[in-house]
């Protein structure tokens, strides 16, 4: 069926194909949370073990066996935690567990639905910019919208489909970065040399090789919230390796004596806070 013969209608969570339906929650799955500590964790633990965070841990025991999402109750990262889990595993006591799908809701399909929409809708229930805590009915009271069970379980397999690709990708990724971080270190210190090359290498202090320009200290957002001219921040030189700098126009690097305005061919780091030996 083309997309332009598919009826449409309009809900409170917007607009479905009109063959979807929108339930709540607590209408299709039961929602509790878990009844351990941190302290119970077991690095080389039999089953998984659900806390606060994306990263999952270890335990010797399990409380449940099936089915179920998992989201964090509070702490660093609430309401962009999320798990999906089939089989034995254990909870913390503050991580919701929402399982006991009913049999028109297909449980990844449900997983791929609330780790999607679940943060838009707390944030819209709190007057902060961030989220402490999530209570049960912010989870019981979320309406989601519900095609037929065949069209679910579709949605479900094509998802895990990407998320599997994707995590091929990542893995191959790391590999190619552990590749190059080796061959940087042969080239880079000598002990591999690239053919057609010899004799001894020099060592020569920066100060040689150009200029060098401390940025400003102390300085807020706020120091920086007018003027024409962009500026590098810690951040961009943290997650850059290479910085574009057609993105910067008018590029400055802000000292308390110069403003050294950026070129291509610059070498930018960050400097520690510590006083040197």
């Amino acid at each position: 069926m083309k997309a332009e013969d598919i009826s449409y209608k309009r809900t409170d969570v917007g607009e479905i194909p009109a063959d979807w339906e929108v339930v709540r929650v607590d209408a299709d799955a039961s929602i509790k949370t878990g009844a351990r500590n941190t302290q119970d964790k077991h690095n080389n633990g039999q089953y998984p073990f659900f806390v606060r965070s994306q990263e999952v841990e270890r335990i010797n025991s399990y409380c449940y066996d099936g089915e179920a999402v998992l989201t964090a109750g509070d702490g660093i990262g609430t309401g962009k935690v999320f798990h999906y889990i089939k089989g034995r595993f254990d909870t913390h006591q503050r991580v919701y567990r929402i399982a006991d799908f009913s049999n028109r809701l297909n449980g990844r399909y449900f997983y791929y639905q609330f780790s999607t929409t679940f943060y838009k809708r707390i944030m819209s229930m709190t007057a902060k910019s961030s989220v402490d805590s999530v209570r049960l009915e912010m989870i019981a009271g979320m309406q989601i919208p519900l095609p037929p069970i065949l069209e679910q379980r579709a949605i479900a397999e094509a998802l895990s489909d990407a998320d599997g690709l994707i995590t091929s990708l990542e893995a191959l990724i790391a590999k190619k970065k552990a590749i190059k971080q080796a061959a940087m270190q042969q080239l880079l210190t000598g002990k591999t040399r690239l053919p057609g090359f010899s004799g001894e290498w020099e060592t020569i202090s920066m100060g040689r090789i150009g200029s060098v320009y401390n940025g400003l200290s102390g300085k807020t957002k706020a120091d920086f919230s007018t003027g024409n001219a962009s500026y590098v921040t810690f951040l961009n030189v943290l997650e850059n390796v290479i910085l574009d700098t057609e993105l910067f126009e008018n590029v400055y690097l802000a000292s308390e004596e110069v403003q050294n305005q950026v070129i291509k061919g610059d070498i930018l780091f960050n400097a520690t806070s510590e006083t040197p030996d």
